[in-house]
């Protein structure tokens, strides 16, 4: 280790070695230090004596209902930094998008291979987030029902890896097929590459020991249909806008003369939401979905009357 470095940290311990010590000791040290070199010598053996135990002095400390607050403002932190992951993933799935759009007519793709990946990961430490959140949400509750915690570090440490290894026993069916953001990326990918509906998230994802059949409900909902065509016109969506009570989205123009006509209830076939101009909101990730699908009907078109010159 370089001099320097042991230099630092025995400094680092002589800091906490004071901060620690009781105020009269203190005072001693401080003493007999103004006294001189020889008042210092003289000492040394009633310091030595009096030496403060630094593992008794910094043991974690004891928990009680009055420190409530300090644990959930731990989880305040927790789920401030949710947003960075979000924005991570947001941006996976736009270059996911353009991946699949840029590559639609090869069969695999190394780039949209590894963004499944990294798409994974980025689900993984939510997951890891959410499982820290709930353990200390757990404390604090047991907290502010009055118990005390002796060794908080260990119990926080114990039910995290607890919680944690349970998580990573799982298959990643589990993990991933119904988690909404990785049903969207593989729906991206789909659209761009696949015609028709895509199958249910779980096919796409290799058997694994410890999966179960799936249930009768998963098959008949299906996979999941995007459907790009407003449900006011029947025609490609123009300007999409999407009703946030509900998630359908219409042609902007259509819309828009739909509810200035005093009409509230959303127009899509079964569906009971409410929509307004407050509910209307712009949806540019649509906008890029239909836009990549206009390009490819017209694609489908040009080869099928191609097919057909050829044919007759």
């Amino acid at each position: 280790m370089p001099s320097a470095t042991r230099r630092r940290r025995v400094n680092d311990s002589e800091d906490e070695t004071e901060a620690v010590a009781p105020p009269s000791q203190r005072r001693s040290q401080a003493a007999s230090s103004s006294a001189g070199p020889s008042s210092s010598r003289s000492a040394a053996a009633p310091a030595a004596a009096a030496a403060v135990d630094l593992d008794t002095e910094l043991r974690p400390q004891p928990l009680s209902r009055e420190h409530v607050p300090n644990v959930r403002s731990l989880v305040s932190e927790l789920r401030s930094s949710d947003a960075s992951i979000l924005r991570c993933i947001e941006l996976l799935n736009e270059t996911a998008e353009q991946l699949a759009e840029a590559f639609r007519n090869q069969d695999s793709c190394t780039e949209l291979e590894q963004a499944d990946v990294d798409l994974r990961e980025l689900i993984d430490a939510q997951a890891e987030k959410a499982i820290r959140r709930k353990v200390l949400e757990e404390i604090a509750q047991d907290l502010h029902t009055g118990t005390t915690l002796s060794s908080p570090a260990d119990r926080y440490k114990q039910d995290v890896a607890s919680n944690l290894d349970a998580y990573n026993k799982q298959t990643s069916r589990k993990k991933y097929a119904k988690n909404a953001a990785y049903e969207n990326f593989k729906n991206t990918v789909w659209v761009a590459k696949e015609d028709g509906p895509m199958p249910l998230v779980s096919d796409l994802i290799p058997r694994e020991d410890g999966d179960e059949e799936d249930s009768d409900d998963e098959i008949q909902t299906g996979g999941l249909v995007m459907n790009f065509r407003c449900p006011l016109t029947t025609n490609i969506l123009e300007d999409p806008l999407t009703n946030s009570l509900c998630t359908h989205s219409y042609s902007k123009s259509a819309i828009e003369a739909y509810v200035a006509a005093g009409n509230n209830k959303c127009p899509a076939s079964s569906c009971t939401a409410n929509v307004s101009s407050r509910s209307l909101k712009q949806d540019p990730a649509l906008v890029k979905k239909v836009a990549a699908f206009k390009r490819r009907e017209e694609e489908r078109l040009i080869a099928r009357r191609q097919t057909s010159t050829v044919l007759y």
